[in-house]
């Protein structure tokens, strides 16, 4: 911001947007979501595939251990829990910039239609965990619901 010459508050114009960029860098986009949450989202993709019927989540998790992932999925709920460890842990640091998030994450993710969950399969490569899910087969069958009367006393 180019201070104005004529205004008496350009200077605190100026020092004002200073401070709020520098709040947004330390506390804004992913600081603020650890600090709020004390975890971290994954980003994902989820789309589906026409020719094989699979509904296909590919979330980004580099740094993660296969081992430290566990993936619950119930009726349309897809739950991807874990943990990334900062592996370097030795010694006093001071950080000069922090972006990478540490710690848990959880996401769950809505999935648009019924999956079998017996024919799920996931695969973890280059830091992409890559869940195929195919859609599970959905039998049309409607049932009548008799209506009982009950008498009044």
């Amino acid at each position: 911001m180019i201070p104005k010459k004529n205004s008496p508050f350009s200077e605190f114009d100026r020092i004002t947007s200073e401070i709020e960029e520098m709040f947004f860098r330390f506390y804004g986009g992913p600081r603020l979501r650890m600090m709020k949450a004390g975890s971290f989202q994954p980003l994902a993709d989820v789309y589906y595939m026409k020719d094989s019927h699979t509904v296909v989540v590919k979330m980004e998790i580099p740094g993660v251990a296969p081992d430290d992932v566990h993936i619950t999925l119930q009726d349309k709920a897809l739950v991807v829990e874990g943990v990334r460890f900062d592996q370097r842990q030795e010694g006093e640091k001071v950080y000069q910039q922090m972006e990478i998030d540490y710690g848990p994450f959880k996401r769950k993710i809505m999935l648009p239609v019924n999956v079998d969950v017996k024919s799920a399969k996931a695969a973890y490569r280059d830091g992409f965990l890559t869940l195929e899910l195919p859609v599970a087969e959905h039998k049309k069958t409607a049932i009548r619901v008799p209506i009982s009367v009950k008498e009044q006393k």
